[in-house]
């Protein structure tokens, strides 16, 4: 059978059997943020509501192991988010809060890392390592989030480094955060409050339950889950969507294949709403048509990936193959 793209591989099983495998080969391609393998995710809780981030330890295996360390030993738990500039970013993971004669209270912190080169920009909803301005190597347990991109921070005063990203609609819930009413704390200028519209704390109106509380939770760490599965059965394509703002789902396709091209076709009318992410999802840019996937797994096992599908007819939701590894 002729080869669907210039570097398709000649495989030796049957027909039935080089479709389906050719078919899932359509799926595999870059992300934006993420590599072959699945990116950590990590479940944020706050005062005003919850979001998840996605830890590239592939790029960023110092800087993103240093922030899960953080996660699995707790000492993220309790802590509060001490910055926050209106619609640009919020900054957290250094201190927690007992009460006003106190003030806030450093947590145990591990050993500071040096710079690393992970090759990420500082875009929208990029997590970052915080650090002193003047130490390149100073980088400890605090950390930024993005609210648009600022790539003149990947320079910055020796560079930024960025580790992750917020999955899903999780940017609206860090606007909201950063937009919260802003008072001077300690030594912080600008700490994000909940119910409290002061501009200075007042010891007998302002207690710890004022402040935007954090707990950090693992969701998955298993690097192998792909971001599609092939169903021989059914000969359907489940693909785990990131749809950004609009949040998680599980979308199944069908998939055609000819001489010429590979094309999948969304069967909306079966999609699934998913309540939290998966690791390894695939994205879907409407402005370029394009949806990314990392792998693909035929009953379970990964058999492709760095796969890219680009959309060629809107209104059936169909996607042509546009390449992939194997």
């Amino acid at each position: 059978m002729p080869a669907l793209t210039p570097n398709m591989p000649d495989h030796t099983e049957s027909r039935s059997g080089l479709l389906r495998d050719v078919a899932l080969s359509t799926l595999i391609c870059l992300s934006i943020i993420t590599g072959a393998e699945a990116g950590t995710i990590v479940e944020v809780r706050t005062s005003l509501g919850d979001f998840y981030l996605e830890i590239d330890e592939e790029s960023a295996p110092v800087t993103g192991g240093n922030f899960l360390k953080y996660v699995r030993s707790g000492r993220y738990n309790n802590t509060f988010i001490h910055g926050a500039i209106g619609g640009s970013l919020i900054r957290g993971g250094g201190y927690t809060y007992a009460n006003c004669a106190d003030g806030p209270q450093r947590i145990d912190l591990y050993d500071s890392i040096p710079l690393e080169d992970t090759g990420l920009s500082n875009l929208n909803g990029t997590i970052v390592a915080l650090r002193p301005s003047n130490d390149v190597n100073g980088a400890t347990s605090e950390w930024f989030i993005n609210l648009g991109a600022d790539p003149g921070l990947d320079t910055q005063d020796g560079g930024y480094v960025v580790f992750g990203r917020v999955l899903g609609d999780g940017l609206d819930i860090v606007r909201e955060i950063s937009l919260a009413n802003l008072v001077r704390l300690g030594f912080f200028l600008e700490t994000p409050t909940s119910n409290y519209f002061g501009s200075a704390v007042n010891c007998q109106q302002f207690s710890r339950d004022n402040l935007i509380l954090v707990l950090m939770a693992i969701v998955n760490e298993d690097p192998l889950t792909a971001s599609a599965n092939f169903d021989v059965l059914t000969e359907l394509l489940e693909v785990n969507v990131d749809l950004g703002g609009d949040g998680f789902i599980r979308l199944p396709f069908s998939v055609a294949v000819s001489d010429q091209q590979t094309v999948i076709s969304a069967r909306l009318e079966s999609v699934v709403d998913l309540h939290q992410p998966l690791p390894n999802m695939a994205s879907y840019d409407p402005s370029s048509g394009r949806l990314t996937l990392s792998s693909i797994a035929i009953d379970g096992k990964v058999r492709y990936r760095n796969i890219v599908f680009e959309l060629s007819d809107a209104t059936s939701a169909s996607f042509v193959l546009s390449s992939f590894e194997q």
